[in-house]
């Protein structure tokens, strides 16, 4: 089965560096505020602080867009009763799992939201599409966390440098997002739980002025959102 993917938007393609700094400000703005903290770890105590988050700069814009998606999820009838009041025990458990799947790493950007990060190259070579050989092992174990925990929503998103055309970048990035999505619906996951999105080139973590910074723009992530 195959999943709704979906684009991003003209105003989204448009998106590029200064994405980026609006991102900084932003979390910035979240700092101050006490509703971002430093990075996230896993023992079961930060369930007592609720919201703390620890999402890079951004990452914090391409969540806030993706979570969007995961509601609209979250509201029809797939994923069915929630969690309730432990929702951040259950976010808890699902984020220790995930952390222990090599080449991943998680981060909590609200109570009841994770952001799964593969690690640059891990899942596609430059300008590809085609899932690369070691991706297999990765998505293997993220479909089975994702399988023990039926009561999240899966947004897959994916994002590129700011190489190559706005449209090609686009389409690139909706191309894996779609086909990471189909890869875990395929080793089991309810598809109705799953959407796709690619972003392209807006939403940059690093600026794309350097190798090393499209080397980490170039990436696919997995929004996460349980049902309370």
């Amino acid at each position: 089965m195959t999943v709704l993917s979906r684009s991003s938007g003209s105003t989204t393609r448009r998106m590029k560096w200064s994405g980026f700094r609006a991102a900084v400000a932003l979390a910035a703005l979240l700092t101050a505020t006490g509703c971002l903290s430093g990075s996230y770890t896993t023992p079961r105590n930060k369930t007592a602080h609720g919201a703390e988050i620890g999402a890079a700069a951004g990452a914090v814009l391409g969540a806030i867009v993706g979570e969007g998606h995961a509601d609209s999820i979250l509201a029809g009838a797939a994923i069915g009763a929630g969690v309730g009041a432990g929702v951040g025990a259950y976010m808890d458990a699902q984020q220790e799992k995930l952390a222990r799947i090599p080449g991943t790493s998680v981060e909590r950007v609200g109570k009841d939201t994770l952001l799964v990060h593969f690690s640059s190259d891990v899942l596609f070579d430059v300008d590809s599409a085609v899932l690369a050989p070691g991706a297999r092992s990765t998505l293997d174990q993220t479909a089975q966390v994702l399988m023990d925990f039926p009561k999240t929503a899966v947004v897959v998103e994916g994002f590129t440098d700011s190489t190559g055309t706005e449209t090609h970048n686009l389409d690139l990035s909706q191309r894996r997002a779609d086909m990471v999505a189909n890869d875990l619906i395929g080793r089991g996951v309810d598809p109705a739980r799953v959407t796709a999105i690619g972003y392209g080139e807006s939403h940059p973590v690093a600026s794309n002025a350097t190798p090393e910074g499209r080397r980490q723009n170039r990436r696919v992530e997995i929004l996460l959102k349980g049902k309370a």
